[in-house]
Order: structure tokens, then C-alpha cells, then sequence
């Protein structure tokens, strides 16, 4: 047996505890900076303890807070109590794609890593912690993933109530069963939860724990929600997946209805990349506690579309599928409604895919749509610009000839071909549809451009007119507090 070395100081599969520390810690939440000294008190993994503590711990922990109000729901000066957490703690119930305790998860290249590598695979029950944003369909987006050198005694279940068993206090959370009549869950509408409510629930670890095994060691269990409520005039920046688009004029994450409005900025996108299982942040202001007024929407990661014939040979089943020749990995947030992805294509078709670019520039898919006949004379891509040379824009590797085109900006107004290219600048989003796609060549010519732009101006709310500190509430991944990044080669036999 060889010994490899750990790289990191502690890891969140095994508990710390160190003196305390004076100074501050300087970290991000969502991208945002944020400072605050190391004895602040905080509340990691359910635990009491104090700040110093995070930087023990892999970055990708879920993060948030609120000012603390008083009894006439007013800021009552106090310090906030910041809460880092987990997802998923217990063993693989899947291998490839991983899933843990039944919640399938996706990993990119934006999420920390510790013992384990590319391809993502590891054997069934391998211990496992996770932190990330959980989806509406049962899934991961995995902010953090660690696989641990021997089972805890602790399993930790966050994710939605997809069905609800006949047996009292039977449900079903992502791919995982559920039985837990005893427990009372707290806040949710009734003692048990119901289809559609988000839950987090701790369980005793069962050892040999195979796929299809139901958990029924619950010692404790509540409903949560994906993004905190508030109060009214509360400034929010909030990290989630949009779990519904009811209308054009709003979307919403789990409980929290986010509205819209003509003056809202969108960032790595546009409007119309709202979509179920898709990860934005929001930046904005609490209309009352469940409904959020979004002042800055941005998506997570840039935000990639497709529309081009696709062959048989252009899709391998529940892996990835190929427009343009591009790849686009599966993801498990992906609505593949069609079952294009799940099952593969028995004739050429027309496909649609919508999706987004990771950190290495990866694109993943979180829509899949038939859209009939193959038809390469009414193509569309959307992406960030990656060269620019007049008439021509580099999208995705694809060369765009904007000869005679009409440009329009992404509030649909008139732009000239000056004007455009004048604008324009790398990494903005922009958008080609009805281009004719030649393959030869691997380009597009003769559509619509769609500048998408750049980065709007964040509206700051920290203060209300009598100049007292408003209420601000904070959820999303935190990073950067980690004093080594984990390290580790395959794992830690």
C-alpha cells in the first residue's frame, strides 16, 4: 500500500479546533468581497465556533447571513452570525455520474476538489461531502466536493421532496427514500414535508449503505429554502437555481418569486437564458419576505446557446451532444425534454441547446429541445465573444461574418454595424439567429446580431433615507478562505 500525502490542513470530513485567531479574513460570497475579523461567531457545519475556524475547510462551503433585527422587526446594530454548510454528507449511491445519497451532482471546473479527479467517477459507498445549489428536479450543482478517508458517523440530506410515500412519514428526496413518522420537521406546512418542499435532514450514518436503501435513521429534520426570505426593504445578493418561470416579467428560487422589471441588468446573459435548473445570482431589494426585486441579475457562468442539425452520431446518450462539432457535457440540471440527451437521436433533427461555459471554458447543458427538421440556413449560437475583426466576431470557436447583418442591442434597439463593432468588446455575450451555417468553413453568415453588452452598474442599497443601516441579507458559495487549497493525488488509500 503507498501513502500519498494530504495537502490540505483539515478537511470538512473530520472536525477542527483551534485556538482562536486575531485579525480579519478577507473572502469572496457570489464573487463579492467580503472582511470580517476571525473572532467573529459563526455557525459552521451546525456547529458553534468562530471564523478563524472556516479557513480550515475547502473553499465551496454555502454561505449566508442577515442583519440581525429586534423585535419590531427593525436592525437592531448587532453583528450578523454567518452560517457555512454543507449539502450532501454520506456515500456514493451512484458512480458515474456521482450521485450522493441519491441527489446526482455536476462537477466542473469551478468546483473545489478534494480527492478525486477527472473523470469524476468513485465506487459505490465511498464517503463523500458535498456543498452546492440544489436543484428543483433532485440535484447538485456541486460548489464543493470531498471525498473523505472513512464513513462519519452523520449522514446530512438537503435537497426537494419529490414524491410523498403512502407510510406516514415516507418521501422521497431527489432519488433517495425516505422514512422518518417519528421526526416533527420544523417549517414546513404540516409535521411532515410535502411534494415541493425543500428539506435538510440529519441522519445516523448506516453503514453498507447500497443504492435503494431507504433512510429511516433520521434523528432531526426541517424544511429550508434554497435563498432566505427577508423583510421588506432588505437589500439581498442572493446565489440560487431557478426552479420556475411563471411569466416573462419574473422567475423564481424555491419559495423566493423574483420580480422584473424594464430597468433590470443582466450580466453573462439576457433575460430570456432564464430557465429552470440555470444558476444567477441576484443582487436587489425585498419587497416583502418572499418576494425579491431584482435590481442585477447575473448568471452564475456565461451562458451558451445552440441551434444547428445534429446526426445520430452527434449525441452520446446520457453523456454529451456535439452542435457544431462542439461539445456540450450533460448536466444533472439539464431538462432535457425531448429525451434527445437521455436517449440519443434516431434520424437527424433540428436540436436546441442551451446551456453554459465553466471556468475552462467546458459548456454544459441545461436545455435540450427538438426543433423539428435539420436545417442548416436557420442556425443560431449565443456566446462570448472571443476575437473580434471586422465584419467578423469569434464565438465559441465559430467565425460569425456579419456582412449585411442587422444589429439590435438586447432591448431590441436599432444598432448600426459602426455602432456594434464600436461596442462590442471580448467576452461580451452576443447572440447570431437566422445564419447560415457552412460547414467547410465553420462559419455562420446572414442572420440577426443580438449585442448582448456589458456589465451594468450594481445598485448599492446599504442605507434607507434616515441614513440608518438597512437590513442585508447574504446567501450563496463562499471561496478564498481556504488557507491551502486541498490537494490530494486519488485518494487516500
Amino acid at each position: 500500500m503507498t501513502t500519498r500525502p494530504i495537502l490540505f490542513l483539515a478537511l470538512a470530513c473530520a472536525s477542527t479546533s483551534m485556538s482562536a485567531q486575531v485579525g480579519d479574513l478577507t473572502f469572496s460570497v457570489n464573487g463579492r468581497s467580503v472582511t470580517m475579523p476571525l473572532n467573529t461567531p459563526v455557525i459552521i457545519d451546525n456547529i458553534a465556533t468562530t471564523l478563524d475556524q472556516l479557513r480550515y475547510r475547502p473553499n465551496g462551503m454555502q454561505a449566508s447571513w442577515g442583519t440581525p433585527l429586534n423585535a419590531q422587526n427593525t436592525v437592531d446594530g448587532g453583528a450578523p452570525t454567518p452560517v457555512f454548510s454543507f449539502t450532501l454528507i454520506g456515500p456514493v449511491t451512484q458512480s458515474s455520474p456521482i450521485a450522493v445519497l441519491g441527489q446526482p451532482l455536476t462537477i466542473t471546473a469551478d468546483t473545489t476538489l478534494a480527492g478525486i479527479t477527472a473523470p469524476y467517477t468513485l465506487p459505490l459507498g465511498t464517503p463523500v461531502v458535498v456543498a452546492g445549489l440544489v436543484d428543483a428536479n433532485g440535484s447538485v450543482l456541486a460548489t464543493l466536493v470531498e471525498r473523505c478517508g472513512q464513513s462519519g458517523a452523520r449522514f446530512l440530506l438537503t435537497g426537494e421532496v419529490q414524491a410523498v410515500g403512502a407510510e406516514a412519514g415516507s418521501f422521497q428526496v431527489g432519488n433517495q427514500w425516505v422514512s422518518a413518522p417519528s421526526i416533527t420537521f420544523a417549517g414546513c406546512t404540516g409535521a411532515t414535508p410535502i411534494g415541493g418542499e425543500f428539506v435538510s435532514l440529519r441522519a445516523n450514518a448506516i453503514a453498507d449503505f447500497p443504492p435503494g436503501t431507504v433512510l429511516n435513521t433520521v434523528t432531526d429534520g426541517r424544511c429550508v429554502a434554497p435563498v432566505p426570505a427577508g423583510t421588506a426593504g432588505a437589500a439581498g445578493f442572493l446565489q440560487g437555481l431557478v426552479t420556475a418561470v411563471p411569466s416573462v416579467d419574473r422567475f423564481e428560487i424555491g419559495a423566493l418569486l423574483v420580480t422584473l422589471s424594464p430597468t433590470t441588468a443582466y450580466v453573462f446573459g439576457a433575460i430570456d437564458d432564464l430557465d429552470p435548473g440555470v444558476a444567477v445570482t441576484v443582487d436587489g431589494v425585498y419587497v416583502d419576505p418572499t418576494t425579491f426585486a431584482a435590481d442585477v441579475v447575473q448568471f452564475v457562468r456565461p451562458v451558451v446557446r445552440y441551434e444547428a442539425p445534429l446526426a445520430p452520431a452527434d449525441v452520446t446518450a446520457g453523456v454529451s451532444l456535439r452542435p457544431y462539432s462542439i461539445p456540450v457535457l450533460w448536466s444533472a440540471q439539464v431538462r432535457d425534454e425531448d429525451g434527445i440527451l437521455q436517449n440519443g437521436l434516431g434520424q437527424s433533427r433540428q436540436v436546441e441547446v442551451r446551456g453554459y461555459l465553466d471556468g475552462l471554458g467546458q459548456a454544459y447543458a441545461t436545455r435540450i429541445r427538438d426543433r423539428g427538421n435539420p436545417d442548416p440556413n436557420d442556425v443560431r449560437l449565443r456566446g462570448p465573444v472571443q476575437a473580434i475583426a471586422d465584419p467578423f466576431v469569434t464565438i465559441q470557436g465559430l467565425s460569425v461574418d456579419t456582412t449585411g447583418d442587422t444589429f439590435v442591442d438586447e432591448y431590441g434597439k436599432a444598432m448600426t454595424a459602426v455602432e456594434f463593432f464600436a461596442a462590442v468588446q471580448l467576452n461580451h455575450e452576443v447572440d447570431v439567429s437566422g445564419a447560415v451555417y457552412t460547414a467547410a468553413t465553420s462559419t455562420l453568415s446572414g442572420g440577426a446580431i443580438v449585442w448582448i453588452g456589458a456589465e451594468p452598474f450594481v445598485v448599492k442599497r446599504s442605507r434607507d433615507p434616515s441614513g440608518i443601516p438597512a437590513s442585508t441579507i447574504t446567501a450563496g458559495t463562499a471561496s478564498g478562505y481556504a488557507l491551502i487549497e486541498p490537494m490530494f493525488r486519488d485518494g487516500f488509500e
